[in-house]
């Protein structure tokens, strides 16, 4: 076993909260977001990492499964395990309290292209692309990559016999009974865990103008880039291009089976 994917493993052993999402679905503003929550609600300093402990505070780790695993698996074992829509820590998640978190997966491939275009890391093999059909194409990387992670989110979710809840990144960017429904759900073992002047504050700290200036300050100059994040993205294109992701196979089944939960 790769050594990152053992300090993965760790990680799910040891942290009984997790919200699993694939990349560009919100996790970073979430992140944010509980950890200003704690801060006010505790009277501790801010930290984004929440995963680490504090005495009578939970944890909450978020995960990508294996998109976080990324590199550190033979590309064979990578493919495996996502045509097969499986997941590396499915053992490990059995005796978690699950939050599954969804984005518009053409949204999410809207964020991720830019994204991974940006990233100088030596060891990272996307390649670059100026057109966002290639990058649906890619094999590594594109939209059969994000379908896939999704699908096998809605088969975990519905096989999963702990605790769980299922959220939708557009609804948290509208109403706030999503936030209490997560933050009870996580700090609901806690004495008067819903904290509605925390959770003013923390909301207050993670604006996106606030958020795009955090990511100013602390990320590398390669790594500065932050998106609103939008839905309509789609409107920015062609309408040949438009008409391909619109009809990509298994992306209306898919947008069908996250909205029938």
């Amino acid at each position: 076993m790769h050594r990152r994917i053992g300090i993965l493993k760790n990680q799910y052993d040891n942290i009984p909260n997790l919200i699993l999402s694939f990349p560009r679905c919100g996790r970073t503003w979430m992140k944010h977001l509980f950890g200003h929550y704690i801060a006010k609600k505790y009277n501790v300093e801010f930290s984004k990492w929440v995963d680490r402990p504090r005495p009578g505070i939970p944890r909450i780790l978020f995960r990508h499964d294996w998109m976080s695993a990324t590199g550190h698996l033979p590309w064979e074992q990578y493919f495996e395990i996502q045509d097969k829509r499986k997941f590396i820590f499915s053992e490990e998640m059995k005796k978690q309290n699950i939050i599954y978190l969804f984005r518009d997966p053409l949204d999410v491939l809207f964020s991720y292209w830019p994204y991974l275009q940006s990233i100088p890391y030596k060891n990272f093999t996307c390649p670059k692309h100026t057109d966002i059909i290639d990058f649906a194409k890619n094999k590594q990387w594109g939209f059969d990559i994000i379908i896939n992670f999704m699908n096998a989110q809605l088969d975990h979710y519905k096989q999963h016999t702990g605790k769980k809840l299922l959220v939708k990144y557009e609804n948290l960017k509208k109403q706030d009974k999503d936030w209490r429904k997560m933050i009870e759900f996580i700090f609901g073992s806690y004495a008067d865990s819903w904290d509605q002047k925390a959770y003013e504050y923390a909301k207050e700290q993670t604006t996106f103008t606030k958020m795009q200036e955090k990511n100013k300050a602390d990320a590398p100059s390669e790594l500065k880039f932050y998106r609103r994040g939008e839905s309509n993205y789609i409107s920015e294109l062609p309408k040949i291009q438009q008409d391909v992701l619109l009809n990509w196979p298994g992306y209306n089944d898919l947008n069908k089976r996250i909205n029938e939960n």
